[in-house]
């Protein structure tokens, strides 16, 4: 998957070797529902496990493998130690082995408009946005669900500027 801005290809975040292992502990500080997102080899999100609120999952995996996090139920964005994406550290170890590090998910600052956009997706039909008596702009904001493909591409984007 590539995005072409201008005449310059931006691939979009993947692993990129099985190299280096690390040990992570997702724990979910969240009220929702949690599904982490392995970004594999070819930049195609990969989920796992969900982590109920106050869960944990613990992961062995690789310093090159970036994941993400969303609402298993509405899709929406967590945050990962307050980051859109999360890139393992090099692992660390005790007397006893490795050392599984904390990595917390949290709900970002939504905005009131996309609270109100998540509300209104649990409670209604997407066939029945259309009978809502909102503004055109709203039914647009709605059927703009998120999507997990774009949201890579636009934080492969986000991160190459920065």
């Amino acid at each position: 998957m590539a995005l072409v801005t201008g005449r310059q290809p931006i691939r979009a975040h993947r692993s990129l070797n099985s190299d280096e292992a690390t040990y992570v502990k997702f724990v979910n500080r969240s009220s929702r529902i949690a599904r982490p997102w392995w970004i594999n080899f070819d930049g195609i999100p990969q989920n796992y496990d969900d982590i109920l609120s106050g869960g944990t999952l613990n992961m062995h995996t690789y310093r090159t493998h970036p994941w993400i996090f969303r609402d298993a139920d509405t899709g929406d964005k967590l945050l990962i130690n307050k980051d859109e994406i999360y890139f393992p550290t090099a692992a660390q170890y005790d007397e006893d082995g490795p050392v599984y590090m904390l990595v917390c998910i949290i709900i970002p600052l939504y905005s009131l408009k996309d609270c109100c956009l998540q509300s209104i997706r649990k409670q209604v039909k997407s066939e029945d946005y259309a009978k809502l008596e909102l503004p055109k702009s709203l039914h647009a904001d709605l059927k703009n669900s998120p999507n997990l493909l774009r949201e890579v591409e636009n934080l492969s984007m986000k991160y190459r500027n920065s």
